[in-house]
C-alpha cells in the first residue's frame, strides 16, 4: 500500500433495479481462494482490492495442470473463501471479466452475488485484520 495509507474510490453498484447504493473499494493485498462452479480444486489468488460488493484478484491461469481460458470466466459462478479466526469465511460471486493478462497471471473483477448482512459484515471485518496486520498490531 502507498505509505499505509488506504487508497478509496467509489463505485456505483445497481441494487434491487433503479435503487443505487455507493460502496467503498480499498485497496489491499490479502490472499484468497476461489473454486469454480463444479469445480474440485481451489486456486490461490491475490486479493488487489475489496468492497462488500466485490473485488477484483489476480491469479495464476495455469492451476493443478489445468489452465482457465479467460473467455471461460465471463459471468463463471465461483465460490471464494478467505483464512478467517481458526477457519474460512467463504462468499458465492461472480467473475465479471478478465481485465489485465500479464506475466502469465489474469486480473479480474469478482462480484459477490447477494450478500447477506452477516457477510458484508464478514468482509469488512476481514480487511480491518488486514489492516491490523499491515500494521503490526
Amino acid at each position: 500500500m502507498n505509505g499505509g495509507k488506504m487508497n478509496e474510490r467509489a463505485i456505483q453498484t445497481a441494487l434491487g433495479g433503479a435503487e443505487r447504493r455507493q460502496f467503498f473499494r480499498v485497496e489491499c493485498r490479502m490472499k484468497t481462494e476461489f473454486k469454480l462452479a463444479g469445480g474440485l480444486f481451489w486456486a490461490p489468488a491475490e486479493v488487489l482490492d475489496l468492497s462488500v460488493a466485490g473485488m477484483k484478484i489476480r491469479f495464476d491461469p495455469f492451476f493443478r495442470g489445468k489452465t482457465i481460458r479467460p473467455e471461460a470466466l465471463d459471468w463463471a459462478e465461483s465460490d471464494f473463501r478467505f483464512s478467517a479466526k481458526g477457519g474460512f469465511f467463504e462468499i458465492r460471486g461472480f467473475f465479471l471479466r478478465v481485465y489485465l493478462k500479464e506475466a502469465g497471471r489474469f486480473t479480474a473483477g469478482v462480484e459477490f452475488d447477494d450478500p447477506t448482512p452477516e457477510q458484508q459484515f464478514k468482509l469488512v471485518e476481514l480487511y480491518g485484520a488486514f489492516r491490523r496486520r499491515g500494521q503490526g498490531v
